[in-house]
């Protein structure tokens, strides 16, 4: 069979519309990716606009837009260089995107978070995203979430997981650890909100005054409160605290620690404290007590 390759120049940008599945029927099949049925409704069209062409092929079952190219769907949006959108025929004429793989400065946007990277794939009917390349991240109005490997969203869950030294910056708050995942809700209008992220392997919460780091750590957005566990330290300056649970309040600034189920403290808390130096003044003392003549007044010439 020969190949039928259909290429519309695009002189301004053009838009193909391509009707989903009724929902009766795209609740009934399966995702041959992990095996369970989507929990996504796919019932609102895929919109895909382009600057230079789109081709089709109709062997392959593939539409592939070239340069500037949107995708929509609902309140997401996709951009990208390439966008290639793999489908399959109903039966009734119509077109049923399943999923779209795209290359070159992409981005994917659902209010209020917007995602970077190089390449992705993304499933319509799951909703479900996985984002690779350089510079990975993931930006809101206050916070940033940059990871080296990648960058999943699971539709089903409402989770996305960052993987390779991932790094959550909110204000002047960053949060880092091996493996992280961020859970959101929704509200009535469909905006998506993140309420809880958790880490795992060598976490690091650093505030404007200290450092803690623990095993696997837990962080409640809404309250800005953390619960570290496992082998767990709190640094200030050089004073220490050691213990297996640490309570972290980053909107007061005020850490709990307990040492329950450290067998070699006897469930201890331990915690070291340096002095000040006492040749070491601090503050307003420090200025109040140069030496006379130190200062130069008014007028005095050098």
């Amino acid at each position: 069979m020969k190949k039928i390759i259909f290429i519309i120049p695009l002189l301004l940008i053009t838009h193909l519309a391509f009707s989903a599945v009724p929902p009766e029927e795209s609740a009934a099949q399966t995702d041959t990716t992990t095996g369970t049925s989507p929990t996504v409704s796919s019932e609102k069209p895929v919109t895909i606009s382009a600057v230079k062409s789109l081709e089709w092929n109709r062997k392959e079952k593939t539409y592939t837009a070239h340069q500037d190219v949107i995708a929509t769907q609902g309140t997401t949006k996709l951009k990208s260089d390439i966008l290639v959108a793999h489908y399959a025929d109903t039966g009734s004429g119509s077109s049923d995107i399943n999923t779209m793989n795209a290359d070159g400065h992409v981005t994917i946007n659902d209010p209020p978070y917007t995602a970077y990277g190089d390449h992705a794939v993304y499933n319509v009917k799951t909703g479900n995203a996985i984002l690779t390349g350089k510079d990975l991240k993931i930006v809101s109005d206050d916070s940033i979430l940059t990871a080296k490997d990648r960058i999943e969203y699971n539709g089903k869950e409402d989770k996305m997981t960052a993987v390779g030294s991932p790094v959550a910056t909110k204000g002047e708050n960053t949060l880092t650890a091996d493996a992280m995942s961020a859970y959101f809700t929704k509200d009535d209008a469909g905006k998506m909100a993140a309420n809880k992220i958790t880490s795992h392997g060598n976490v690091v919460i650093k505030t404007p005054t200290e450092t803690a780091t623990g095993d696997d750590g837990v962080y409640d957005v809404t309250t800005q409160k953390a619960v570290l566990t496992g082998k767990v330290r709190i640094l200030q300056d050089k004073n220490w605290l050691e213990g297996t649970r640490a309570d972290v309040d980053m909107a007061t600034g005020i850490s709990q620690l307990s040492g329950t189920g450290n067998t070699s403290t006897d469930g201890r808390v331990t915690g070291m404290f340096f002095p000040q130096p006492k040749d070491k003044p601090t503050g307003d003392k420090a200025a109040n007590d140069k030496p006379a003549g130190s200062q130069k007044t008014e007028g005095q010439k050098n």
